[in-house]
């Protein structure tokens, strides 16, 4: 029963802590941003918020859902947003599966020709950006918004075609 009770306090107390912003961290605005595809609710986006003037303080994030909505965090613990002005970036990425099949049993008929076919292949698979690289990257994306106010601010972006560009 003791357990139980210290358990729930722990429970109690960190969440708690959460529900209140620490002394250092400034008043946040509740913010979210719809992000689409050619049209198309864009899910499982990271979307990540810059301040323009550099200074960055407080990291602002969210992933979209199955609808494309970000909820913006601060820090990844506080919703909402710090008031300023933002760039924002939008990055998607995938990987090729692993197709090399496992490695044959040593001593096995297929297990040489395994060796020869597969042994000096990296098995580390390619990546891929989703998000055209003008909306995924700092120094070139052309979208911005303006944090003020009390009320809570929504965005809809379009990041444009559907993509598929291997990183390096």
């Amino acid at each position: 029963m003791s357990r139980f009770l210290f358990l729930l306090i722990v429970l109690i107390a960190s969440c708690q802590y959460r529900s209140s912003l620490p002394p250092d961290v400034p008043p946040l605005i509740k913010c979210k941003i719809t992000v689409t595809q050619n049209g198309e609710p864009l899910n499982n986006a990271s979307v990540l918020l810059n301040s323009v003037l550099g200074t960055e303080t407080w990291r602002v994030s969210g992933i979209t859902d199955a609808n494309g909505v970000a909820v913006l965090f601060t820090n990844g613990l506080f919703e909402g947003v710090p008031q300023g002005k933002y760039k924002i970036t939008i990055s998607k990425t995938e990987q090729d599966a692993d197709n090399i099949p496992p490695t044959p049993e040593i001593g096995s008929p297929d297990y040489e020709k395994w060796m020869k076919k597969y042994a000096n292949n990296p098995r580390s698979p390619n990546t891929y950006s989703l998000v055209e690289k003008q909306y995924s990257t700092l120094s070139l994306t052309p979208l911005e918004i303006d944090v003020s106010g009390k009320n809570v601010v929504e965005m809809k972006i379009d990041v444009g075609k559907k993509v598929r560009e291997k990183l390096p």
